[in-house]
């Protein structure tokens, strides 16, 4: 499958991605000479491009009618998480995670349906306790 990251999606997610996910493209909006399009415009020229899907942090895309109709028209999926509540690093770890986490759901279901579906991505917990417990070790 092809995924296009929108510009509003980290690059940084992309190696990762396309490591893990060898068997599938992913390509950013810059890769594609497309940054700055409107999103209705977006929507369908990603499609023309045979791209399946698009990696978003835009969640107006669903309830704008005219970008929902685009993803409909188009049958494009919609895949998106929020942005999380973290910057530099913890944000790109996050973001990678979160998407390396869903993609194998998201393949399997994306395999199983017809038409435009939005997939939403749950980020992980960010706070040090949610994520990792420390202990002194001792003799």
């Amino acid at each position: 499958m092809r995924f296009f990251l929108d510009e509003n999606e980290t690059p940084a997610i992309l190696p990762p991605l396309s490591t893990v996910f060898f068997l599938h493209e992913f390509r950013t909006a810059h890769d594609e000479g497309l940054s700055g399009v409107m999103d209705t415009e977006l929507l369908h020229a990603v499609s023309d491009r045979g791209f399946d899907a698009i990696m978003t942090q835009d969640r107006n895309q669903l309830s704008n009618r005219d970008e929902r109709d685009a993803l409909i028209e188009t049958g494009l999926h919609w895949v998106g998480h929020r942005q999380p509540d973290a910057e530099g690093l913890l944000y790109i770890v996050n973001s990678t995670a979160a998407y390396l986490a869903a993609m194998p759901h998201i393949l399997d279901e994306m395999s199983n349906v017809t038409g435009a579906h939005a997939f939403h991505v749950r980020n992980l917990p960010l706070l040090k306790g949610q994520r990792v417990t420390v202990s002194r070790l001792k003799t």
